[in-house]
């Protein structure tokens, strides 16, 4: 039985909001133009309540509600990790040759220019993940800046925006910001 191949990317998507689903058009784009099918890897709890317990921010939707809206995107497959000490731990590369690799079968990695994943090492930037991908048979592709799905009075749209309009008593604005 032949293996699905995917072409994934990874993040927490609290809210799923204009700009997830900007990043996840994208993604499924990407996917079928490689004959790929779409893969959106998250975590079940935010990574700060293991990374840096009492700083996790109010989370905009419950975990079950992100899965049904992540999956109402059209995507053809979503996983939800625990985020956990060994998961932190673990290094990019393991990461990305064990779990995206061998257990998910991902071959092409959208991720922000930004982004890191696993073990923190300073010394890993995006061009350390591509080499890492080349390596390991995965494309790895820079996803679009925030700014790319349009802007909220002058700011991209991220969880943290929302969090703020929320705070300021702007739930309309919020709102309108995750249809």
């Amino acid at each position: 039985l032949q293996k699905m191949t995917y072409a994934a990317t990874i993040g927490f998507f609290d809210g799923v909001h204009r700009g997830h689903r900007h990043v996840i058009s994208r993604l499924k784009t990407l996917a079928e133009s490689r004959g790929l099918r779409s893969l959106v890897i998250t975590f079940s709890n935010h990574p700060m309540e293991v990374v840096r317990p009492g700083s996790v921010p109010p989370l905009l939707i419950s975990c079950e509600e992100k899965l049904e809206r992540l999956r109402a995107t059209g995507v053809d497959k979503v996983v939800a990790y625990p985020f956990d000490k060994e998961m932190m731990h673990r290094p990019a590369r393991e990461f990305m040759e064990h779990v995206l690799r061998d257990e998910l079968g991902v071959r092409l990695l959208m991720i922000g220019y930004d982004n890191r994943f696993g073990r923190r090492d300073p010394s890993e930037t995006f061009e350390t993940y591509v080499r890492y991908g080349r390596e390991l048979g995965i494309e790895v592709v820079e996803g679009p800046r925030p700014e790319a799905s349009g802007l909220f009075e002058g700011r991209p749209v991220s969880s943290s925006l929302i969090r703020e309009l929320i705070r300021a008593g702007r739930e309309e604005d919020a709102k309108a910001l995750m249809i």
